[in-house]
């Protein structure tokens, strides 16, 4: 999950930055990101697993790739919704002092939507949980690929109509999604609220 919300972050930040500080492009985006965001991506899974087969893709990492489908919408969203709250005295300054592009991502656009970012990614990472259960362990005609983790041992063990095993795997990832929100996300988010808050 770390490693899919680091490179989801690595490529939409930028992006959902850029569109947010653009008002008419954050107008048309905004629909369009909300609707991927609810589409069913299970639904393109079969359709990836083929792709895996033919150029013999480890799920170990394509299970990354099938969890990013439908869960990095979240981020992007969430980054357009931070990046359109800038205040516009605080981009016109920015722009007035000429600030090195460099500068203006560390010192203004990143502080400003990190808050976002936060929210995205604890979304996203809640979604990665639920989907890791059909990425992990995936049927497609003849073909079943799977990898270790906690997403394929609930899937296996609901397969066999192992009761029991469902049950410990369901219990565990809750109680690590649990512990990731209150020792990672929570304190980050405070942390957020108390250094980059933009006051009027």
């Amino acid at each position: 999950m770390v490693l899919l919300t680091i490179v989801c972050s690595v490529i939409w930040v930028p992006i959902g930055a850029k569109i947010g500080m653009n008002p008419r492009l954050s107008r048309f985006m905004q629909p369009i990101v909300q609707v991927l965001a609810s589409f069913p991506a299970n639904f393109l899974f079969p359709f990836v697993i083929l792709w895996f087969l033919a150029w013999r893709i480890d799920l170990g990492w394509g299970s990354i790739l099938l969890m990013a489908l439908g869960t990095q919408w979240y981020i992007l969203f969430n980054m357009i919704a931070g990046a359109s709250q800038i205040p516009d005295d605080l981009r016109e300054m920015a722009a007035n002092m000429r600030l090195p592009r460099i500068m203006r991502w560390t010192k203004l656009i990143l502080p400003a939507v990190f808050g976002s970012w936060c929210t995205g990614g604890i979304t996203a990472a809640g979604g990665a949980w639920n989907a890791s259960i059909i990425a992990e362990y995936v049927e497609s005609g003849r073909h079943t690929l799977t990898t270790p983790g906690l997403g394929s041992y609930i899937t296996e063990a609901t397969a066999v109509g192992d009761t029991m095993k469902t049950l410990v795997g369901v219990v565990v990832m809750s109680l690590f999604v649990v512990a990731v929100n209150r020792l990672f996300w929570n304190p980050l988010e405070r942390y957020t609220a108390k250094r980059f808050a933009i006051t009027a």
